[in-house]
C-alpha cells in the first residue's frame, strides 16, 4: 500500500505475471483492429498515469508497471507515449493493482455524510476518470451497444462510458411521458411505498447488449426491478456494475444475477 496526499492510503495488490500477461494479450486483441484503436491505447496508458500522478510518486509508479522513473515522468507529462506493446503492459498492471474496493470507501468515509450520494463521493473528476477507465479495461473484448443508468446519480461514470464504447445511455425514470411508450414495473420499496419504474420502448430492441451501471444497491429491489424490466425488452446484459453496496441484505435477492459490486460498506439500520 501506498500513503498519498491528504494522509490517504492507496491499495496495491500484486498480481502475478500470468495476470498480467492474459491481461496485456486481451487488450491486444482487442485495440490492434486499426491505427486509431492501437493509438487510443497508447494516449490512455499516458493519461492514467497522469491521473495516479497527483497521488503516487513516480518511485510508487515504478513499484507498480517496473518502468523506470525517468521513462515514467516523459510518459505522465506527454512528452513521449508508450508503445502499443508498453501501454497495454502500464494498462495491465495498474488494472489489476489499484483496489478499487479500498479507494471507494476512502472516498465515502472522506464525505462523512449520513447520506451516500455518488455525485459527491466521485466529485473529483479526476477520480471519475480514473474508476471509468479501469472499468473500460475491465470490459474490454466486450460488446456494448447501450448503457442503462439506474438513477441521475450515476450519469458522470455513464457518460463517460459511453463516449469509450460509443454507445447511448438509457435512464431509468420515476415518472411517464403522454405519448411515450415505456417498459413499465411496479416494486414495493417498503409497506408503505410503491414505485414504478420505466424504460422508453423505442430506444432498446432484442439487438441490443446492455450494460446496466448503478450507483448503491441496499436491499436489491430497484435493481431487481431493472433487470425485470429489460428482461421485458429482451436485451441481452453484458455486465451489471454497482458501485457500492450498503450490507448484506441485497446479496441473497440478487444471487442469481451475475451483479459486479465495485466495494462493499457495512451498514445496519
Amino acid at each position: 500500500m501506498f500513503r498519498v496526499r491528504g494522509g490517504r492510503v492507496l491499495v496495491v495488490k500484486k498480481p502475478s505475471e500470468a495476470e498480467v500477461k492474459a491481461f496485456a494479450q486481451r487488450l491486444m486483441e482487442t485495440h490492434s483492429r486499426s491505427k486509431a484503436d492501437r493509438t487510443k491505447m497508447r494516449l490512455m496508458a499516458s493519461e492514467i498515469l497522469r491521473l495516479l500522478k497527483p497521488s503516487l510518486s513516480y518511485r510508487d509508479l515504478y513499484e507498480i508497471t517496473g518502468i523506470p522513473e525517468s521513462v515514467l515522468c516523459r510518459y505522465a507529462r506527454g512528452s513521449i507515449i508508450p508503445s502499443f506493446e508498453q501501454a497495454a503492459q502500464i494498462l495491465s498492471r495498474i488494472a489489476l493493482s489499484i483496489d478499487l474496493s479500498y479507494l471507494l470507501r476512502d472516498l465515502v468515509e472522506k464525505e462523512k455524510s449520513p447520506i451516500i450520494d455518488l455525485l459527491r463521493v466521485l466529485k473529483d473528476p479526476y477520480v471519475a476518470r480514473l474508476l471509468s477507465i479501469i472499468l473500460v479495461l475491465e470490459l474490454t473484448g466486450k460488446e456494448v451497444s447501450k448503457i442503462i443508468a439506474t438513477a441521475e446519480a450515476v450519469l458522470p461514470l455513464a457518460t463517460m462510458l459511453s463516449l469509450e464504447f460509443n454507445a447511448p445511455i438509457i435512464l431509468v425514470k420515476r415518472k411517464s411521458y403522454p405519448g411515450v411508450q415505456y417498459y413499465s414495473t411496479s416494486f414495493m420499496k417498503s409497506p408503505k411505498d410503491v414505485e414504478t419504474l420505466y424504460l422508453d420502448r423505442d430506444l432498446l430492441s432484442r439487438r441490443d447488449k446492455v450494460l446496466v451501471l448503478s450507483d448503491v444497491v441496499y436491499s436489491g429491489r430497484t435493481l431487481e426491478a431493472v433487470l425485470e424490466l429489460l428482461s421485458k425488452s429482451r436485451a441481452e446484459i453484458t455486465d451489471i456494475i454497482v458501485v457500492l453496496g450498503l450490507g448484506d441484505m441485497w446479496r441473497e435477492r440478487l444471487e442469481e444475477y451475475n451483479v459486479k459490486v465495485l466495494t462493499v460498506i457495512p451498514f445496519t439500520i
